[in-house]
């Protein structure tokens, strides 16, 4: 269909300071537009009622990716996500970052008051060998360190020379994968650009979870260069998780949804509608920075998670 760029994830968050300090600080992230937005402006943006928000839009020096954060006033006292059960599925959970020297990564992040968790998985996949540690940080917002064959990641990032790339995945773990990767085909016209599979138990560890986890992982996207959609499965037995989807919505904070550039924003709410989804915002016209005046049109997709598209 029309979807011409994922640009990344939105954080609804309580503080935007403490977030700059970790995508700014520790990823590297620069502030290309600040706004302060009225209620009549949020309503129109997300479908929600009753609040204003400050947002910040960062961006990877040399890209057009990057992350949307939002402080919406009043601050909601829910954080969607929790440590203790990482592995709870139907909302977003993680943010992947290429990181070429590992070590050196850790060392930057620890040099900005941040931690890994204690447990980093290192797990064999049909390319190589990678490794990978995960920061939870302000608002419970997991962003992961992945490092692995040089050769591999020059095909599934844009930024490969620096200590961090973009943001180059947004993941979920789902309970229907089918009926969520039928989503993003119908009604985003997106595709799966890569498959892979884990059930090593480092990454059980690292997950969290006392099961055995055997993950099946189904990247959507426009390529594999870009960022995409992690659409996972973690093979875990029925009881073992639960859903956050009624969570996850604004003005909770935490990782809550992405945004997305289109051409046709019509075809998109056409087939939306079509699906069933969820609408929070129905298309409309607002000033947005630093884009100006834009079409806006906010859905919510059947694993829970926001999705503002943008037609400029």
């Amino acid at each position: 269909m029309s979807v011409r760029l994922i640009h990344g994830p939105i954080v609804s968050c309580a503080d935007l300071t403490a977030q700059r300090a970790l995508f700014e600080g520790v990823f590297g992230l620069k502030p290309v537009a600040e706004q302060s937005l009225d209620r009549p402006a949020v309503k129109a943006l997300w479908g929600l009622d009753g609040h204003g928000a400050k947002t910040m839009l960062l961006e990877t020096p040399g890209t057009h990716f990057g992350v949307r954060l939002v402080q919406f006033d009043p601050v909601s006292p829910t954080i969607i996500r929790n440590r203790n059960s990482g592995f709870d599925c139907d909302a977003l959970k993680v943010i992947d970052f290429y990181a070429p020297d590992f070590d050196a990564a850790n060392a930057h992040l620890q040099s900005k008051g941040f931690k890994l968790k204690d447990d980093v998985s290192e797990y064999d996949l049909p390319n190589g060998k990678f490794i990978e540690g995960h920061l939870w940080g302000p608002d419970e917002v997991v962003t992961a360190l992945i490092s692995g064959p040089k050769d591999f990641f020059r095909d599934f990032a844009t930024t490969t020379d620096k200590l961090f790339s973009e943001p180059q995945s947004i993941s979920s773990p789902v309970e229907d994968q089918p009926k969520v990767v039928d989503f993003y085909e119908k009604v985003l016209g997106l595709s799966v650009v890569h498959e892979y599979f884990i059930d090593d138990p480092s990454f059980s560890k690292l997950v969290g979870t006392p099961h055995k986890l055997q993950l099946r992982a189904k990247n959507i996207g426009l390529k594999r260069t870009e960022p995409y959609f992690g659409i996972i499965h973690y093979g875990l037995p029925k009881g073992a998780y639960k859903s956050l989807r009624d969570k996850a919505v604004f003005p909770n904070r935490g990782l809550a949804g992405g945004t997305l550039f289109v051409d046709h924003i019509e075809d998109h709410a056409r087939e939306a509608k079509a699906f069933g989804v969820e609408i929070h915002s129905a298309i409309t016209e607002v000033s947005l920075s630093p884009y100006g005046k834009v079409r806006s049109f906010t859905l919510r997709a059947p694993h829970g998670v926001i999705h503002h598209l943008i037609e400029t």
